[in-house]
């Protein structure tokens, strides 16, 4: 009987997961047809091997990994103190405060994002703000740039690490905070010794989230990066739409696929360290 409830997921999972994924591992050995697409029948790694042999192709992955690694770390420390009032709020005021931070996600994410293009554009308000507050002399480059994506993948991935850690904050005891105040703690040393262990593992989670989301980075790039900017994600798309060369973008979407199964792999050791702190902290 579990294997017979377990079966229309097992079915969903090989023929929308798992087959579609074979299929790319097979198109991106193919040989490449020089005029688009493939020569079907043929076996080739030329597509893995130019995209790792090139200096082109390993800076890409390294610009995506590192793009990821820092959008997360944004996400999630302007997460945790929003999460943090968010949690202060009255019942009404929170479900507003949580709509409000869901509500961009329920837009189109190129329309969201040409409205964050259109705020940090030279003539947007964003520069004309700190022009008048003498902050800079002429506008700041916040678009076309590692400045703007930045922003704009963390304002896409920051709601993720909200939710996360909103529900966490709720789970912790207020009698836990109310007896460290009763025993002289101050409201730091409160935090710091009840709140902040007890939230760790949900911070550990948070970081994950956003981890594999930043990874596959698309949409800010493309709208609000330069040509420096370019992630694997982006290069799929090129490779697999704009150039035709189906073998070399699916090859890019395979090392893709692996890049974010070797980052999370690798952030499963500290994100466990957290969760333990968390254990240690509700003992």
């Amino acid at each position: 009987m579990p294997w017979l409830l377990a079966a229309p997921a097992v079915v969903l999972l090989a023929g929308f997961f798992l087959g579609p994924l074979l299929l790319l591992l097979r198109v991106s050995l193919y040989e490449g047809s020089g005029s688009g697409f493939y020569r079907p029948g043929t076996w080739s790694a030329d597509a893995y091997a130019e995209l790792v042999g090139e200096r082109f192709g390993r800076g890409i992955i390294a610009f995506t990994v590192a793009l990821g690694t820092g959008v997360a770390a944004l996400s999630v420390l302007i997460g945790y103190p929003l999460a943090l009032f968010i949690h202060t709020l009255p019942r009404r005021a929170k479900w507003l405060a949580l709509a409000a931070v869901v509500l961009p996600k329920l837009a189109n994410v190129f329309v969201v994002l040409y409205g964050v293009n259109l705020l940090l554009g030279n003539s947007g308000p964003v520069n004309r703000s700190l022009l008048w507050l003498g902050l800079a002399t002429e506008p700041l480059p916040l678009t076309h740039s590692l400045t703007g994506v930045l922003i704009a993948e963390t304002y896409l991935i920051l709601p993720y690490a909200v939710l996360v850690l909103v529900p966490a904050f709720d789970r912790i005891d207020p009698a836990l905070i109310a007896a460290a105040r009763g025993l002289g703690a101050g409201p730091w040393a409160a935090f710091r010794r009840v709140t902040l262990p007890l939230s760790l593992p949900a911070v550990a989670v948070a970081g994950q989230l956003c981890l594999i989301w930043a990874l596959g980075a698309f949409v800010g790039p493309i709208l609000l990066g330069g040509p420096d900017q370019t992630t694997l994600a982006v290069l799929v798309q090129r490779h697999g739409l704009e150039y035709a060369d189906w073998p070399r973008g699916a090859a890019t979407a395979v090392l893709s696929l692996l890049t974010i199964a070797v980052c999370v792999a690798v952030y499963a050791w500290p994100a466990g360290r957290l969760r333990r702190a968390g254990g240690a902290g509700d003992v």
